[in-house]
């Protein structure tokens, strides 16, 4: 793991889907509805079918590029040099021989139980200009993500508690001692007091609100497929025809901000899929967790009790994502901080300061990954902006982009380091690509072709001037 600190426990494939699935499920999937309604059936589910592949494409490259970045550092620890540059060093403890089998000379890439992040990958495959791009990419979408988390909890649970008078209402009364916004900014202060300490933590100790958080996100996925399909027997809602025939493609554009926004996780793919047990299930994991996709929309129940608890979905559903976003940026500040400073930061447990320094010395990361997300929701609650910026730009570029060229460079790392272990059979003419005949990487994307890399990064430049041109349209 970047930065030391405790090992990371382990947890089953069942539960490796779960997290996944609980990112995916977050504040973009609560979008999806929408935006599909306003495109029409037929485009949105053609733009929903080819958004989803693309996005499980990009997860599958990112697999692979974790599998053969743990090879490089197996390779660079049995040679005892830098995997990222290749000057000589101490060989690196973070990884024991019996966290990838045997440590045979023979360059073979696997699936190792250490944890990793987007940081430790970059840094070993990028040059200069991919990190630096890297970092601003990744911060701006984490960030972003975070405040929008921070915001729509406490904006949930004060409509719930104390419901908008009116659609144009911005600040109301609640109580004799309270208005909108100050009930707002109380709910914000107990959402960071209540999911703040599991960003001091590790991500399989939010395994039970995971488990929790999931079995209520698919109870309320039945419950509103039940209320639909109740409504349409009853003959509620629009005629079949009516539905089918509606269309409207400019509405396209917006829709893929969205998409992209939804199926996000491959930030903390690295992170979540290291402690699975049984690592062939990893792909499964990633296919079954993508396939779980929701289009249905209401405006009314007809029981109350179903009201609340739909109207409370979204408050379960971001509020188990925000530990796991809040871990993964606090992982990623903490190896920029490492390789600025040199040197390999030390475990929590190093530190033998006490009292409040102890504390901040001890969970410094952590604070600077927690605390400006809660700060800009406790000032603001409009992240309509952000919203838009974070998910059609950095989160296209931390969803499709980086793991394109991370697999990309890790092919061509992996060729070279090939070449140089296998001269006599360089020597030889034989077709396929070194890394293709020589380097069995079971955990390789299936989508191995190198056309599938530029169709993805052809596809996302279309994403990004379609989105851009709705941006200015509005």
């Amino acid at each position: 793991m970047a930065g030391g600190g405790p090992s990371i426990g382990s947890y089953s494939p069942l539960t490796g889907f779960v997290f996944i699935f609980n990112l995916i499920v977050g504040a973009g999937a609560l979008t999806i509805p929408h935006a599909f309604a306003n495109v029409g059936l037929i485009y949105g589910s053609i733009a929903l079918s080819i958004l989803a592949s693309v996005s499980y494409v990009t997860a599958t490259f990112m697999v692979e590029a974790i599998a053969g970045v743990n090879a490089l550092k197996r390779r660079a620890r049995e040679l005892g040099v830098d995997a990222a540059n290749g000057d000589e060093k101490q060989p690196m403890n973070e990884l024991s021989d019996s966290d990838d089998g045997d440590a045979h000379t023979e360059f073979v890439p696997l699936m190792v139980a250490s944890e990793m992040e987007l940081a430790e990958m970059a840094e070993l495959l990028f040059n200069h200009r991919g990190i630096v791009a890297f970092y601003a990419c990744i911060t701006v979408y984490l960030y972003g993500d975070l405040a929008i988390y921070a915001v729509a909890v406490p904006k949930s649970l004060r409509e719930i508690i104390c419901p908008r008078p009116s659609a144009d209402a911005v600040v109301w009364e609640c109580s004799d001692k309270f208005n909108s916004s100050d009930l707002y900014r109380l709910f914000v202060v107990l959402f960071g007091l209540l999911l703040g300490p599991f960003t001091f933590g590790h991500v399989h100790k939010t395994r039970t609100l995971q488990l929790v958080s999931t079995i209520i996100r698919h109870a309320s996925f039945g419950l509103m497929i039940v209320l639909a399909i109740i409504g349409i027997s009853r003959g509620h809602g629009r005629s079949v025809a009516d539905v089918v025939s509606y269309e409207k493609p400019a509405n396209i554009a917006t829709f893929f901000g969205v998409c992209i926004y939804s199926f996000m996780c491959h930030h903390s793919v690295p992170g979540l899929v290291a402690p699975i047990t049984d690592k062939s299930k990893v792909g499964t994991v990633l296919a079954s967790a993508f396939m779980d996709v929701y289009t249905l929309n209401f405006k009314n129940y007809p029981v109350q009790a179903f009201g609340y608890f739909l109207s409370l979905f979204p408050v379960f559903t971001l509020s188990a994502s925000f530990p796991l976003i809040c871990i993964t940026l606090r992982e990623n500040i903490r190896h920029l901080a490492t390789n600025m400073n040199g040197s390999s930061a030390p475990s929590d447990a190093a530190f033998p300061s006490r009292g409040l320094y102890g504390f901040l010395e001890t969970n410094m990361y952590a604070l600077v990954a927690l605390l400006p997300p809660l700060v800009v929701a406790f000032f603001t609650e409009d992240v309509s902006m952000l919203v838009g910026f974070t998910g059609a730009y950095a989160g296209l570029g931390i969803q499709w982009i980086v793991p394109t060229f991370l697999v990309f460079c890790l092919r061509r790392r992996l060729a070279t380091e090939w070449k140089q272990m296998h001269p006599m059979e360089v020597a030889v003419t034989r077709p396929g690509p070194p890394a293709a005949r020589g380097n069995k990487n079971r955990f390789a994307s299936p989508f191995a072709h190198q056309s599938w890399l530029y169709m993805v990064l052809a596809f996302s430049v279309v994403s990004v001037v379609l989105i851009t041109i709705t941006h200015g349209m509005h």
